[in-house]
């Protein structure tokens, strides 16, 4: 390790200053950890397409940094090295405030142990606001309200009873949608949550359930209301999964039930409805999802008889669903 880690920032592996080749990121971010489970996050949104391609960097049991206005993107990697040696997030800002081109550079962070820091140069484009504590920080740039990082964080804190994403999530359309966000517009959006552990368990199918996210919207008119969106299909996916029995069979119906309460026009959870309900013998309850499914998808009398012969659906039961469709509805 060089004795001034700002020395070893400035020397990219190509032999180029890392602070040559920026791309300005005119964003919002906020980037926290939950101390109960130790999972890091970032929530960006921005009038650039792609917002998600080079502002949110995290690495599990390390940090979570949030890379914009003009900064080098490679910063967040670095910043995330220099977390794993020991650094503080504050340490680690005051490296960054030492590099050349930091006037205009914008970033947040949070180390995994705890501690926050922004870090906002004198040139990075206004209104800035940045606010921190904790374990949370926002860092945002032209801005239409220079206070919508005190709002964003004070949204993250009024929703603690919210699973970590959602609370991301809801201080981002805190940010988007009361204070006004990005002073051009709107246009991307992304989340991404890491856990410590790879996984924070298994379905009875043996696919991994772990607590990390990783959704993002590159192109829409309202991508935090899409992002939400997103993250209710995550949660309904999720219940989707551990209702798969040992042989990847859709099976518990609780499961699916949540599944369909959180996304109810998810075709993915009409269908796992169809399946397991056929596979029980309730041909009666199955009727609806069958319909509707068959009503969206007109492949799905085929998909009845691959599952058939493939032994995933008992003949009988395949046969039994396949009539039904063909009978006219009552």
């Amino acid at each position: 390790m060089v004795d001034d880690p700002a020395e070893g920032w400035q020397r990219d592996r190509t032999g180029m200053a890392a602070s040559t080749v920026r791309v300005v990121r005119v964003t919002v971010s906020i980037v926290a950890r939950d101390p109960e489970t130790g999972r890091l996050g970032v929530a960006t949104a921005s009038r650039v397409l792609a917002v998600d391609a080079g502002v949110p960097h995290l690495r599990p049991g390390v940090g979570a940094v949030a890379v914009q206005a003009g900064a080098p993107r490679r910063w967040g990697t670095l910043a995330l090295d220099a977390l794993h040696t020991g650094l503080s997030a504050e340490d680690v800002a005051a490296v960054v405030g030492r590099l050349p081109g930091a006037d205009a550079a914008q970033l947040g962070i949070v180390a995994a142990g705890g501690g926050a820091a922004v870090v906002s140069g004198p040139r990075v484009e206004a209104a800035v606001s940045a606010a921190w504590h904790d374990d949370v920080c926002v860092a945002a740039n032209l801005m239409e309200h220079p206070g919508v990082a005190e709002r964003t964080v004070a949204a993250y804190d009024a929703s603690s009873a919210q699973p970590f994403p959602a609370r991301l999530v809801a201080a981002l359309a805190a940010a988007a949608d009361e204070m006004g966000g990005d002073l051009r517009g709107r246009q991307s959006a992304a989340l991404r949550v890491v856990d410590p552990a790879t996984s924070s368990g298994e379905t009875r199918s043996g696919r991994p359930v772990g607590g990390e996210v990783d959704l993002r919207v590159d192109d829409a008119r309202d991508p935090v209301g899409e992002l939400r969106r997103l993250w209710d299909l995550h949660r309904s996916f999720q219940h989707l999964l551990h209702a798969m029995n040992p042989d990847g069979l859709y099976e518990d119906l609780t499961h699916i039930e949540a599944a369909l309460a959180i996304a109810p026009d998810d075709l993915t959870a009409v269908g796992a409805a169809a399946l397991a309900l056929t596979r029980a013998g309730r041909l009666h309850d199955a009727t609806p999802f069958l319909r509707r499914l068959a009503a969206e998808e007109p492949r799905t009398a085929l998909r009845l008889r691959r599952l058939a012969a493939s032994g995933r659906l008992d003949p009988p039961a395949a046969h039994a669903a396949l009539q039904l469709l063909e009978d006219p509805p009552d």
